[in-house]
């Protein structure tokens, strides 16, 4: 898909961000990847429809066309502390994690990518780090089931939920976006300035599954029973592994299991 289409171009004098609307891209995330040189800082892919949008280990990411939310944000990574980058996916969980709050629910971070509400998965993240004529960028491609029907959730092939489906009624996307923006570029300021122990804090307390037993799969596929013990100051799990003992987890999955979204909450 090229950057020839003729986006809808939304631009506040007071945000620093720009969001450039499409009706129909192949992965926000993709296209942004393509177009970051040419683009400001900050800038919006928002896509109305994404037909080949993914997730982490390259699954797809399906999303109700015209009802959900899926876009991708340019973040200027040059001056941020290497350390740092990895963080990125976990203080924007956070953001959609606070964003719903304000709609009164309650959310949890499924470590490291995806946001819960009552165990069903409601959002996830892809944050790909890439160099370009030295300059550093962070592409942040975010999916939220906002407008999903209860009939198009039951399709997919994990717990999920939308937010119309909390909340029993439909939300004006660009007002979500623009809100979720917001909160976004703000945790990011700070993570910038002072460091990622602040937000350590605040993620720690909406973690899922900690304490629970669970199963972890690291990115060969092997899988690990155990139980999640805290959130280390670095971003990394502290995981209790019945094959290994205590050890640190950097990158991996927590599985869905059915026990946790049949809780009463």
């Amino acid at each position: 898909m090229n950057i020839e289409q003729k986006p809808g171009i939304v631009k506040s004098d007071k945000a620093v961000y720009t969001i450039y609307k499409y009706a129909r891209l192949e992965s926000t995330n993709a296209f942004l990847k393509r177009h970051c040189s040419t683009l400001p800082d900050y800038s919006v892919i928002w896509a109305d429809e994404q037909t080949h949008g993914r997730g982490r280990f390259t699954r797809i990411w399906n999303s109700e066309p015209g009802r959900d939310l899926t876009f991708s944000l340019l973040l200027p990574l040059t001056s941020l502390e290497q350390k740092l980058r990895q963080n990125l996916t976990q203080i924007t969980a956070l953001s959609v994690a606070q964003m719903l709050e304000g709609y009164g629910l309650k959310p949890s971070v499924k470590w490291p990518n995806d946001v819960l509400i009552h165990g069903k998965k409601i959002s996830g993240i892809l944050c790909e780090i890439i160099k370009t004529d030295g300059v550093v960028y962070g592409v942040l491609g975010i999916g939220i089931n906002v407008n999903s029907t209860a009939k198009t959730i039951a399709n997919i092939d994990i717990p999920a939920t939308s937010l119309r489906c909390e909340i029993q009624k439909n939300i004006v996307r660009q007002d979500l976006l623009e809100e979720l923006l917001e909160i976004i570029i703000n945790c990011f300021n700070v993570l910038c300035q002072t460091g990622f122990m602040r937000k350590r804090l605040e993620i720690r307390k909406r973690l899922a599954f900690i304490n629970e037993h669970i199963t972890f799969t690291d990115v060969k596929q092997d899988s690990y029973p155990g139980k999640i013990i805290d959130l280390n100051d670095d971003g990394t799990l502290l995981f209790e592994c019945e094959k290994r003992g205590i050890i640190s987890l950097n990158s991996g999955e927590i599985a869905f299991h059915n026990s946790y979204s049949m809780r009463k909450h």
